[in-house]
């Protein structure tokens, strides 16, 4: 599956958000587009109801672009339902449909998350071109505890959207790659770049095989990359060096 990581600086006008990535989108080749968390507002807080709606908006519009081109979509929104706010992930195919959507879990109070918005409740895996996939942003990295369950249901691909601080991106990598190798599995994530609303950014978007080797990582470019990932590396390693089956089939 050829998958593009978007790596974008978020910028304080959610309309120049998102004319970039429809340029993005519009202009590359591709199976499955993977965006940063929250890629077209970013922890602004005090819009976030604004934000809301026109993400609705937005998100009908992200639609009917998969459906045109032929092309997957997975990001996260501010998103609003039944009088609270989640960090919600859309998995939208090639058809225009949401298969899929993911709250986050871990709600970061470094950030502030956790006095905005409602905590999600459990993992979510999906089944697309052939690849069990498990969803997961930012904050969630750093809890081993919630990627097992993905392991225990043997995911081939864990895709993490960020908005990684630049002064602790190293701490984003050795993460990326434990969560990768421990699993045996692809990890693909995704980082804004630059500044975001006061923020500096780390960048380093990256794609883990599942020997924990980042094979791809845009450092601080802009715009993005596609790669090509298999299946077939999963299930030889596994077969080869079972650590994973002796957990998940326990």
């Amino acid at each position: 599956m050829n998958i593009f990581l978007y790596q974008t600086t978020i910028e304080n006008d959610i309309q120049i958000n998102f004319n970039h990535f429809k340029t993005i989108f519009t202009r590359n080749f591709f199976d499955l587009f993977l965006a940063p968390e929250l890629f077209l507002t970013g922890f602004d807080y005090k819009n976030i109801n604004t934000h809301s709606t026109k993400n609705a908006e937005y998100l009908k519009i992200i639609q009917d672009l998969c459906l045109k081109y032929n092309k997957a979509f997975c990001g996260s929104f501010f998103w609003h339902e039944k009088n609270k706010y989640f960090n919600r992930s859309f998995f939208i195919n090639n058809k225009g449909k949401i298969i899929s959507t993911y709250d986050k879990v871990h709600l970061i109070p470094a950030l502030n998350e956790d006095k905005y918005l409602t905590a999600g409740k459990k993992e979510k895996t999906l089944l697309y071109n052939d690849f069990l996939i498990g969803l997961s942003i930012c904050y969630d990295l750093r809890f081993p505890e919630f990627f097992r369950k993905y392991a225990k249901k043997e995911t081939h691909l864990i895709i993490v959207q960020a908005e990684w601080p630049k002064e602790r991106i190293d701490q984003m990598l050795i993460l990326a790659k434990s969560r990768a190798l421990e699993n045996q599995c692809w990890l693909l994530l995704t980082n804004a770049v630059n500044n975001c609303v006061e923020i500096e950014m780390g960048g380093n978007s990256i794609v883990v095989n599942p020997y924990g080797k980042v094979v791809l990582n845009l450092k601080q470019s802009i715009s993005g990359k596609s790669f090509k990932i298999a299946k077939k590396e999963v299930l030889e390693f596994r077969n080869n060096f079972n650590a994973l089956y002796s957990f998940s089939r326990k």
